[in-house]
Formats: structure tokens, sequence, C-alpha cells
């Protein structure tokens, strides 16, 4: 009786452990490759910034880390400049004032839900960090929707269009372009 429920004992581990190993194996062919992009980022600004600043430029680096099929964690580092409008940079100049463009290291973390293989919406939250004298850091917030067209193997070219926030003490809201080369 005792050899009996030892054979059954290591016939049952043995079986346990084969489905695990073949669980796993299946599991990493399955695994979504984690997803890096490079890009450019056009902002038109928006309410009270309007005034001041005529166009934000900069670039951006953001990986896609999968969770599901459907939804990639986001992080996002990237720096923009924000140009003040012609009148506003003649009044700064006419009191000795800096012309310099206003720039911003925006850094961000989200989600991006695909609802198809190329249609996304995103919302990511963070803070814009002023890199020019008294700009401070602000809290920033950006929704947004996309398209990434799939190009030959697993790149893409990566366009979304997001409404982006910053606020501390004032606030500066842009309608943002981001036209990236996913990888």
């Amino acid at each position: 009786m005792k050899k009996l429920f030892l054979m059954f004992t290591i016939v049952a581990v043995t079986a346990s452990a084969v489905s695990a190993q073949r669980t796993t194996t299946k599991r990493k062919k399955a695994a979504l490759p984690t997803k890096f992009s490079v890009g450019l980022e056009l902002g038109a600004p928006t309410g009270d910034a309007k005034n001041l600043y005529g166009l934000g430029f900069g670039g951006s680096g953001k990986i896609e880390i999968p969770a599901t099929p459907q939804f990639a964690i986001t992080a996002t580092a990237g720096y923009t400049s924000l140009y003040f409008k012609n009148d506003v940079r003649n009044y700064q100049r006419a009191f000795g004032l800096s012309t310099t463009p206003a720039g911003y290291v925006p850094l961000k973390v989200g989600g991006k839900y695909y609802f198809s293989p190329v249609f996304y919406g995103e919302g990511e939250i963070g803070a814009a960090i002023g890199t020019n004298r008294g700009n401070g850091t602000s809290f920033a917030y950006a929704p947004g929707i996309g398209v990434s067209i799939p190009l030959i193997g697993p790149n893409a070219i990566d366009v979304g269009l997001r409404y982006e926030s910053w606020s501390q003490n004032y606030r500066i809201n842009q309608l943002g372009l981001r036209v990236a080369y996913k990888f």
C-alpha cells in the first residue's frame, strides 16, 4: 500500500510539473513585446496661454508596456518650447525682458487602450518641469486619441492628438499633435 501511494504521488507530481512547464512555455510565447517610440510634438496653446504663446514645439520618447493585448501602461518624457507671440516678444524687448522661449520637461505616466488594432485612447498624468528661471513645476494631465499605422514588421507610425493642461499658479493649456516612429 505504501509503494502504491508513493508511485501515485510520483506520477501526480511529475504530471503537474509537465503541465506547469507547458503552461509557462505557452505564456512565454504569448508575451506581448514592449514598444518604444520617438517623436516630434507640435502644440497650439489654448485658453489664457494663447494670449502669450503662438506655438509649442518639442520632442518626446515613450515606452508602452502591455498589460493585456488591448491595454498598455505608458511612460513619456520629452522637452517642449513654447514660443511667444510677436507682439508679446516686442513688448518684452522694449522693456529689456527675456524673449527666450519658455522651456518645459513633461514627465508623464498613464495608460493606452486600443479600441482596434490601430485606434486608441490614452490618458496620462505627471509633471511639467520648467527650465526657465521662475517657471517651477506644474501638475500635468493629457487625455487623447490616436492611430498607430503599421509598417513592415513590428514597427509603426504613431499619430496622436491630445488636450494637455499644465497647472501651477497659472495654467497652460494646449492641443498637442505627436507624430512618432514606434519600434
